[in-house]
């Protein structure tokens, strides 16, 4: 247990981490409106981060293996803690669009506390600590708009919300300074004699191999329909939090102080819906878990309809709780339907896509609900929304009756 200190710092890091994002992300996109951007020019902006986070994540992962978690950590906090700084300091459309590619491209603290956990934890004690992990750092998320609301509302709030979160990103890297400096797995040793000649292109086409290696040898005749309804719910769900602030804004003139409440409302309902999953499904009695995803994108799908045709934000805040539960129901559903027929062996392979695909719709949505909410209007993203979920629908449902078909053969 010699590790439990370390691993508490982690905890730390990682709820001040996702509190920043909290804190910052609600209130930049409607910060781009005020400055005269376009819907299109923010889908830009959202579009181009993921794309970033998704090419330099495998970058800093090597970094980190190949140096050593501790100093990289403390690296990509202190540039983070630049870029947050600088993002409060000017009102150029442009300048902001630089610095937050900067900032794609270092702040990865999360996957680094992730590689940190897999070091000193055993393997089956892996998964609850890092559950743990995201719960803590899940509180950090609850309270982050609460606090970013209220500090935007000031004059100038929107540098005091960039100044407080690279205060918190200069707190980690203190905190960050007290894990030990002796971190790295075996395999990250050997590296480090090998890799004298590290370049970023070795790391990049090493990591593309690695990748397409691992891409190759899973069975897609049996995984495409995991991978299939898992996309229809990236993109489902990113239509939703990709234009959540500027939706409330617009529809329901919300200030953002109220929108922070909001934001951290349907947080608060994920996370019960997650610890009462379980029973509910108890409830519910489906056959097999096809039924639970025809079940939950249907109610997925009315309640985005629903949404649309809200008039009164009573109603938009009472449809937002099943909305939240699904979309919570159906991230749980998505991994035990992927790992269903999967073997151990391939597990981080399939872990790995999957993140990939969740990455292409978070890339690809925001920049087609922008152009949409230009030509039509804000309101029209929740439609919008509903037509990927309304696919999921049909692609579950078709999927059930084909095992219904089968057993019936056997």
């Amino acid at each position: 247990m010699e590790w439990l200190g370390t691993i508490n710092l982690i905890y730390t890091i990682s709820f001040l981490d996702l509190f920043a994002v909290g804190v910052f992300f609600p209130t930049f996109t409607q910060h781009l409106r005020d400055l005269g951007a376009s819907h299109t020019t923010i889908g830009l902006f959202t579009a181009s981060y993921s794309a970033i986070q998704v090419l330099s994540g495998p970058l800093i992962g090597s970094w980190s293996d190949i140096r050593d978690r501790r100093t990289v950590l403390k690296c990509t906090l202190l540039l983070s803690f630049t870029c947050y700084f600088l993002l409060g300091t000017t009102n150029s459309i442009g300048i902001l669009f630089f610095v937050r590619i900067l900032l794609a491209v270092f702040k990865h603290t999360q996957s680094i506390c992730k590689a940190v956990i897999s070091d000193l934890i055993p393997i089956q004690d892996q998964s609850d600590v890092l559950a743990k992990s995201v719960s803590i750092g899940s509180c950090g998320f609850i309270i982050g708009p609460l606090v970013g609301g209220n500090l935007v509302e000031l004059s100038n709030g929107f540098s005091y919300v960039s100044y407080f979160t690279a205060l918190l990103f200069i707190l980690n890297y203190i905190i960050a300074s007290y894990i030990p400096e002796d971190i790295k797995t075996k395999t990250s040793r050997q590296q480090t004699m090998m890799t004298s000649d590290f370049t970023v292109w070795s790391t990049i086409k090493r990591e593309f191999k690695k990748s397409v290696t691992e891409i190759t040898e899973i069975d897609w005749s049996q995984h495409w329909q995991s991978f299939l309804l898992k996309f229809l719910l990236g993109v489902t769900m990113s239509c939703y939090f990709s234009n959540q602030g500027l939706y409330l804004r617009e529809t329901y003139q919300l200030s953002q102080k109220h929108t922070g409440y909001m934001i951290s409302y349907f947080s608060v309902v994920s996370i019960l819906s997650g610890l009462f999953l379980k029973k509910i499904h108890a409830v519910l009695n489906f056959d097999n878990i096809y039924s639970k995803m025809c079940f939950w994108f249907g109610a997925l799908s009315l309640g985005f309809i629903c949404l649309y045709c809200s008039t009164n934000l009573i109603v938009f805040i009472i449809l937002l709780m099943p909305i939240s539960m699904c979309a919570m129901a159906m991230r749980v559903i998505s991994v035990e339907m992927m790992f269903e027929k999967s073997k151990a062996l391939h597990a981080g392979s399939l872990s790995g896509a999957s993140n990939s695909i969740m990455s292409v719709a978070r890339f690809v949505t925001p920049l087609f609900t922008g152009v949409t909410s230009d030509i039509f209007s804000e309101k029209s993203v929740m439609l919008i929304a509903a037509l990927p979920a309304s696919l999921g629908l049909a692609v579950s449902l078709f999927i059930r009756q084909k095992e219904r078909r089968c057993i019936k053969d056997e």
